[in-house]
């Protein structure tokens, strides 16, 4: 048993000398070049920005950004808004930029994502970073679908399992505890499995998908495989 413990603090010693990163990166956001630092729980070496506080997801959005220019000269609507994002579509010069949380301080709007206080057909882009894995998806993507113009996109990124045919969630699962041991997280309710196209795919979008692969993997210091969500409104007959 003794020797377990020993192998075990021998990996904790390397996460600690990786604190700090171990290859140079790049930050598709803000343009550093360096060590990125480890953050999250569980403990990730080589993710974190030093600069401007971006992880995978952010400079993964960064990238396909410049491939497909989500924001320029568009109505966007931006739920549970983090500041490296934030960053990204003020710099993009959007026609309007509205934010939502129904929790966080210092946004425009007070939204409940599950019943939104929103006309339909508002906007042509809304951003859902890490969102749908906290609330009741199948209320809220049927809302984002709403609120967006025909042609709209509905951004959308969160956790998960590729192996997984279906999505794991149960209600009965409700501490603190419980939503991290089953869950990944004190506060999430599900892990998305490969039917997530499938939910969000319901209220009638198409789905499309944008995947972190190398060489940016490397490069950007991204989650291999990672997926951002392109989800369509069809336009207009």
């Amino acid at each position: 048993m003794l020797r377990n413990y020993y192998r075990s603090l021998k990996f904790l010693s390397r996460s600690v000398r990786g604190a700090f990163g171990k290859f140079p990166r790049e930050c598709s956001l803000c343009g550093y070049e360096g060590n990125f630092l480890g953050y999250g729980y569980p403990y990730v070496c080589d993710i974190y920005c030093p600069k401007c506080g971006s992880l995978e997801r952010h400079r993964l959005l960064a990238i396909a950004n410049v491939e497909q220019e989500f924001f320029k000269g568009r109505d966007i609507l931006h739920f549970a808004p983090e500041k490296p994002i934030r960053e990204l579509i003020d710099e993009s010069r959007p026609k309007s930029y509205t934010t939502a949380d129904l929790f966080a301080p210092g946004v425009d709007r007070k939204e409940n994502i599950e019943a939104l206080k929103i006309g339909k057909e508002q906007y042509d882009v809304v951003v859902c970073l890490h969102v749908l894995e906290h609330v009741d998806d199948r209320k809220a993507i049927p809302e984002l679908y709403r609120v967006l113009r025909p042609g709209g996109l509905l951004i959308a990124m969160f956790p998960i399992i590729e192996g997984w045919d279906e999505t794991f969630e149960d209600a009965t699962k409700s501490s603190q505890a419980e939503r991290l041991l089953y869950f990944g997280q004190h506060d999430h309710a599900r892990f998305f499995g490969r039917d997530a196209r499938v939910r969000l795919a319901a209220p009638g979008f198409d789905v499309a998908e944008f995947t972190a692969v190398e060489p940016d993997v490397s490069r950007y210091g991204l989650s291999r495989g990672e997926k951002i969500f392109l989800c369509r409104r069809p336009t207009a007959a």
